[in-house]
């Protein structure tokens, strides 16, 4: 097993605190911690001093984001119009923490490449096969899943509102990865190992689902999302899996009804 950084996974836990903080609205101690942080980064080395400044851009680029989504919600728009450009605000923190990286001269993410499918999954009874016909069967699990839920429920969602369920899932998926697993999991992992970098982006990101008032239920649905969704992007070394991944598990999601978004529904 490889070895814990220690002042990585207090950093860690130092983003956490913050991230549950901030999304429960506990804003005066948030507001200490995020000042104590820009106190202590001068004396961390770099890698450590780099994600400070990522987790500095992340909730300064929240809250921007938080302010434009309240602006924007003034404009006389269709209810998926705003859920739509709601999203498209999630550029704010990216851009944000890719400029921060940039200024460090490192790359953005080292997991906007094709995926490797080398690895095996190895069963008992001595049964084995390769990683990628194991992400193949899941996948293709998965779309019969969405399909069967579709077609039992076809009287009730129309074909244009499944367009925009697919459409917003796309969106949601290639944005929240981008940003989790594409930016923050590689940096998580620098600065601790592999399996502290997987669960602690995997909590945030769950705990991150509480903003938007899902169930404590759905939010741990979200951890162990996010694990997956973490295994999935490492042992690939790409995100793209993990985006297709996120869009068909939220696109089940939201025709089952377990999340909901204002798109038109037949009587």
């Amino acid at each position: 097993m490889e070895r814990i950084k220690q002042r990585g996974l207090w950093l860690s836990g130092y983003f956490l605190l913050m991230m549950f903080l901030f999304t429960r609205g506990f804003y005066n101690p948030f507001f200490v911690l995020l000042i104590g942080l820009l106190l202590i980064i001068v004396i961390l080395k770099e890698e450590n001093r780099l994600f400070g400044w990522m987790i500095i851009s992340f909730f300064l680029g929240n809250l921007l984001l938080g302010y434009l989504d309240n602006f924007i919600e003034g404009f006389h728009l269709s209810p998926f119009s705003l859920i739509m450009l709601s999203q498209l605000l999630l550029l704010i923190p990216i851009l944000m923490i890719s400029y921060v990286v940039k200024q460090f001269k490192q790359e953005i993410t080292p997991y906007f490449h094709w995926p490797i499918f080398t690895r095996e999954i190895q069963l008992p009874f001595k049964i084995g096969f390769s990683f990628k016909r194991f992400v193949l069967i899941f996948g293709l699990l998965a779309v019969l899943s969405i399909g069967i839920t579709f077609l039992f429920q076809v009287e009730k969602i129309q074909l244009r509102s499944f367009s925009l369920i697919l459409l917003f899932a796309s969106m949601n998926a290639l944005l929240e990865e981008l940003l989790w697993r594409g930016l923050l999991l590689p940096k998580l992992i620098r600065i601790t190992n592999q399996l502290i970098g997987v669960i602690v982006t995997s909590i945030a990101y769950g705990i991150n689902t509480t903003m938007f008032g899902f169930s404590p239920i759905l939010c741990m649905i979200y951890i162990f999302l996010g694990l997956v969704l973490g295994c999935l992007t490492v042992k690939t070394k790409s995100v793209f899996p993990a985006m297709i991944a996120h869009t068909l598990v939220t696109t089940l999601f939201l025709i089952n009804g377990l999340m909901t978004i204002p798109v038109y529904y037949g009587s």
